[in-house]
Order: structure tokens, then sequence, then C-alpha cells
């Protein structure tokens, strides 16, 4: 009998440890393949940008890089808080909060960020609460309120390397990322957007993005949900998701995904895209007859347009020294920190024109 009872507690040992491998490989798995974690932090949203600038800067080789030109007010932000967005930011992930159409135009954007770097707690714990109007307490941390025009900017710094910033007007929303951050080691967190398509984000990509398209408009003349820098529109499925993503295999690789209704909307944003692609480069090559710069050209070259099914996908390859120009100009001004992401568009906005996608 002792013999008999020592075998089943040994089997019964066995049995446990290998229950608990299992769920330790199963846990390393799952957070192998989740997002990364300041992704993971950001709210419920519409889309979520994705930067790993400390890699992108190694493959720039953006620390050799002579050192930009800032205005004054932004040098007068580096020597307050010792940081500079260029030197310092290792990531960057932002959620974007799209605006209600407001009788058939489209509202005003809200942003959340989470920021990843290298930064004096004290010195820009002291800078927030310089300009903050108020400051508010939440479970340990606080919420610096920041006046920014019409808009409160509030701050929070969440770890010795991370902060949350967020325009909503819902002070919940940034309360939500502190929370969050208290419990990174579970590993599905975060917008359901990364949930339902971060799988689809092909792997070790320097820059991502998943967002929501929403349906057409009533109006016509509303812009676009995601203009660019500058007011520039660009050619939309309404009604679909994308999912886009930069990385570097050998080369730098530019990928565009759409998820549509069916194949036959596929086919015909296919067909309107690739109409689109060929006219641009007809306008670009008669506004330029001797050649344009051989790194843009080149990526114009290589852009791609096909059809997969109900995906629509574009796909480009980008020559290093198109990102070295790209990221060798400022990434940062203390305008673009104050207000951005949720500066106001240009009353002005200046529009490709491009087939309308029904």
């Amino acid at each position: 009998m002792p013999m008999m009872a020592r075998t089943k507690r040994l089997l019964f040992s066995s049995i446990v440890l290998v229950l608990l491998a299992a769920a330790v490989a199963a846990l390393l798995l799952v957070r192998r393949h989740a997002a990364p974690e300041a992704a993971r932090l950001l709210p419920e949203c519409d889309g979520v940008v994705y930067l790993n600038l400390r890699n992108i800067h190694r493959l720039t080789s953006f620390s050799n890089a002579p050192a930009p030109k800032h205005d004054p007010e932004y040098e007068d932000f580096i020597r307050q808080t010792g940081f500079d967005f260029e030197r310092d930011l290792d990531e960057a992930a932002l959620a974007i909060h799209l605006g209600k159409p407001v009788n058939g135009r489209t509202a005003e954007n809200h942003y959340s960020q989470v920021l990843v770097g290298h930064f004096d707690h004290q010195r820009v714990q002291a800078y927030l609460r310089k300009i903050s109007q108020s400051v508010d307490g939440y479970e340990g941390n606080e919420i610096f309120n920041v006046p920014v025009e019409d808009r409160t900017v509030r701050v929070a710094i969440l770890s010795i390397d991370t902060v949350a910033v967020s325009n909503v007007h819902d002070p919940g929303i940034i309360r939500g990322m502190i929370d969050r951050s208290r419990h990174l080691a579970l590993p599905v967190r975060g917008p359901s957007l990364l949930a339902g398509y971060y799988r689809d984000v092909p792997f070790a990509s320097l820059a991502w993005a998943i967002a929501r398209i929403p349906p057409a408009p009533a109006d016509p003349r509303a812009a676009s949900p995601y203009p660019l820098p500058g007011g520039f529109e660009v050619l939309l499925p309404y009604g679909s998701m994308v999912i886009a993503s930069v990385r570097y295999v050998g080369a730098v690789h530019a990928k565009v995904e759409f998820l549509l209704a069916g194949e036959p909307q596929a086919r015909q944003f296919t067909s309107q895209a690739s109409a689109f692609l060929e006219m641009f480069k007809s306008i670009e090559s008669s506004l330029h007859p001797s050649g344009n710069d051989p790194d843009v050209k080149a990526v114009f070259d290589s852009i791609k347009v096909q059809q997969e099914k109900d995906h629509a996908i574009l796909s480009a390859s980008i020559p290093t020294g198109f990102l070295k120009k790209f990221f060798s100009e400022p990434m940062f001004t203390l305008d673009q920190q104050k207000e951005s992401p949720a500066s106001k568009a240009p009353a002005t906005k200046r529009k490709r024109n491009h087939p309308k996608n029904r």
C-alpha cells in the first residue's frame, strides 16, 4: 500500500508539473504574438498606429545625422525637460477617435497616445506642472490637465519610461490607460482592433496601423476621416478595414491591405486605385520631365495593386535612402507636441483628384 500511495503521489505531481509547464508555455506564446505593450495601453478607438522608432532610427542611421534645427520654443522645451523627441523617443502608439458627423460634415478627431522613451522624470514632471491648468489625482498617479486652445490635453506619467496623453473630452479615457498599465502581465489588453486584426500585421514591422473606415458620409463634400498631414486626402474604400505596415527584410517593404465587404467591392476598388496610380504617375512625369529624385521615383515605380478575393492590396519597396531623407527632417516641433496629433486641419485643404468610392 505505501508503494501504491507513493506511485499515485508521483503521478499526481508529474501531471501538475506538466500542466504548469504547458500553462507557462501558452502564456509565453500568447505574449510573443501579442501587440506591443504601448499599443495595449490604448483605449477603444477607430484606429491604432504604432511606430518602433528605436529600430527606425537604427535603420536610417538617424543618430548619425546632423542635428536638425528647431524653433526657439521647442529648444526651450528641450532645455527645460531634457527630452528631445527625435533623440529620446523609442516607441509611439496612437489611438484615433473619429469625430461624429455634425450636419453631414466630419467632426474633429481626437487622439490618445502612449510614448515610450528616455526622459528625466523629475524635469518632465516639473514642466508639466508648470504648464498645467490643474492636476488631478487618480490611484496614486497625477493627471496633468494642459489647456490647448479650446481643448484639455491630459498627461500622465505611467512609469520610468512611459507617458500617456489624451485630448478626448472624457477623463475616463486616460484613467483607463493608467489602469491597464498596472496589468500588462496579462497579454489580452487594449482596443478590440488589436484582438481582431493584429495577427494580420506582418512580423517585425517597424510601423503599422489598423483602422476602421466608416461608411460613406451623407454629404459627399465631407472630409476624409483620415486626412494626411498638410490636409491631403486619399482614396479610401468606405466601410472597410485597413491594415498597413512597414518592415525591413533586406529592403523596406510597405503594404496596405483593405478588407472589403466582398469580391466585387475589392475588384472595383483595385481598379480605381490602379487608375489613380497611373494618373498620378503620369502627372508626376509631366511635371518633372527630367526625372524626380531617384529614391522617390523608385518608390512609385515599385507600387503594385492587386486583388485577393475580398482583399485589395497595395505594396511598395522603399529605398533606405528615402527613409534617411524623410527622417532627417524634424519629426516634432513644440506646436506639434502641444497640439499633435489633435491639431486642426488647415481651413483650406489641398485635395487630390481621385475617383469617388461609392
